[in-house]
Order: structure tokens, then C-alpha cells, then sequence
């Protein structure tokens, strides 16, 4: 019995001690920084999703010696525009992870949620000792108190940890970007070319040769770009909504465990 009371007085004074100093200075630059390159590369992605929208729109009749051809180049920008609007959606969905994440340590840090653990945790010392406070109770005083200490914790250390792993994905994030940035500008070139109408049967010739080329660059283009969303969809999903979800998870095991 001794034994139990030093355990349960040793995590209400570590709880004790988390309460009474910030946890969330170290992480806020890396909160918003990382909030920062969600949206930046959400922005690429929505700019590229307008491009690939014009270009499906538009179609372009050549008729070199009198031999009519259409082409709709947006036709193969099809899987990659489905990836794209897939991606965003990602995309906002981080973004509202890390703003959850953000106010919920600026709000743990606050002077009034960090006295009323300390008061939770002098309650809890006192029912601890209480014959009168049935064993119930004090459990539930307890897993209270842990949960609210155990939270203040784990956040700031999961995005310290993603921000850290982000960092490190800096250069391969970096790349995939540049990857959408450059299909982007290509379909631009290319719907800008369409809308060019030649005159002459050897200029609508040439246009034809030029624009069937581009074409065939615009689709291993594409293909590149796939592999760079995907990319860029991974790093997101593990970073903004699977970290979050595994930090809720350990904190409810270490709870259950801290108290058994």
C-alpha cells in the first residue's frame, strides 16, 4: 500500500512539475513553418489543377493539305488531374490537422489551463490520502489529471518529431515540387500554343509536328508528375494525419498503463 501511494504521489509531482512551466516554445516555430509548406505546396497543386482544367477544355484543328486532325491534349492529363484533386483534399485535411494541433498547445499553455491541472493535481493528492473519496473517484481524478499532463507532452514532442522528419525530406519534397511546378508551366506552353491558329497548309504542317511533340513531352511529363504527387501525398499523410493519430493513440495506452 505504501508502495502505491509513493508511485501515485511521484506522478502527481511530475504532473505537478509539467504544469507549472511552457511546453510549446520550442515547437511553435516548427508548427508554422510546417503549416507554412502545406499551404505553399497546396497552392501548387491547386494552380496546377487550373491549368490541367483549361487544357481539358480546349481543343485545337489542324489541317495540314487538307486533312483535318483535332487534338485534346488534356485527355492525358486525366489520371494526373483526379491525383491532383485527390491530393488537395489531403492537403486541407493536414492543414486542419496542424491548425487543431496548434490550438491545442497554445490553449494547454495557457495560465489558466496549467493552474487547473495544479489544482486537479492537489485534489487529487488530497483524495488520494481521503478515506471519504470512494476508489472510483480517485481513479477517475487521476486518469484526468495524467491525461491532461500526458497531452501537453506528447503534441509538442510528436511535432517536434515531424517537423524534424519534414526537415529531413526537405531535399526529395523539394524535387517533387519543382516536378509539379515544371508540368504546370508545360501545359501552359501547350494551351497557349493551341489557341495560336496557323494560316498556310505548311504552317499548320509545322504546328501539327510541333504540337504532337509537345504532346509526347506534356504525357512523360505527366507520368513524372504522378510519381511526384504520390510522393508529396505520402510525406503528408504520414507527417500531418497519421503522426497526430498515433500520438492520440499512445496517449490513450500510456494512460491506461500509468493507471492500472
Amino acid at each position: 500500500m505504501l508502495n502505491k501511494y509513493r508511485y501515485t504521489f511521484l506522478m502527481l509531482f511530475i504532473c505537478l512539475g509539467l504544469a507549472c512551466f511552457p511546453v510549446t516554445l520550442s515547437t511553435d516555430h516548427q508548427i508554422k513553418q510546417m503549416m507554412a509548406v502545406t499551404l505553399s505546396v497546396y497552392a501548387i497543386a491547386r494552380g496546377l489543377n487550373g491549368v490541367i482544367s483549361v487544357a481539358q477544355g480546349t481543343e485545337v484543328s489542324i489541317e495540314p493539305m487538307g486533312v483535318g486532325l483535332t487534338l485534346a491534349p488534356g485527355q492525358i492529363l486525366d489520371p494526373l488531374n483526379d491525383l491532383i484533386e485527390q491530393f488537395s483534399t489531403i492537403l486541407l485535411t493536414a492543414s486542419a490537422s496542424l491548425g487543431i494541433q496548434q490550438i491545442i498547445l497554445f490553449l494547454s499553455d495557457q495560465w489558466g489551463f496549467r493552474v487547473g491541472i495544479i489544482v486537479l493535481v492537489l485534489i487529487a493528492a488530497i483524495a488520494t490520502l481521503s478515506s471519504m473519496v470512494g476508489v472510483k473517484q480517485k481513479r477517475i481524478l487521476l486518469k484526468t489529471v495524467l491525461f491532461l499532463s500526458v497531452l501537453r507532452l506528447l503534441i509538442p514532442v510528436s511535432v517536434m518529431f515531424s517537423g524534424t522528419l519534414q526537415g529531413l525530406m526537405q531535399s526529395q519534397r523539394d524535387e517533387a515540387v519543382m516536378v509539379l511546378q515544371t508540368t504546370q508551366n508545360e501545359v501552359e506552353t501547350l494551351t497557349n500554343r493551341e489557341q495560336e491558329q496557323p494560316k498556310g497548309w505548311f504552317d499548320s504542317l509545322k504546328g501539327k509536328l510541333d504540337i504532337e511533340s509537345k504532346l509526347q513531352q506534356i504525357r512523360q511529363q505527366a507520368d513524372r508528375a504522378v510519381h511526384a504527387a504520390v510522393y508529396l501525398l505520402a510525406e503528408f499523410v504520414l507527417l500531418m494525419l497519421l503522426m497526430p493519430l498515433l500520438t492520440l493513440w499512445l496517449l490513450s495506452k500510456l494512460t491506461k498503463a500509468l493507471i492500472k
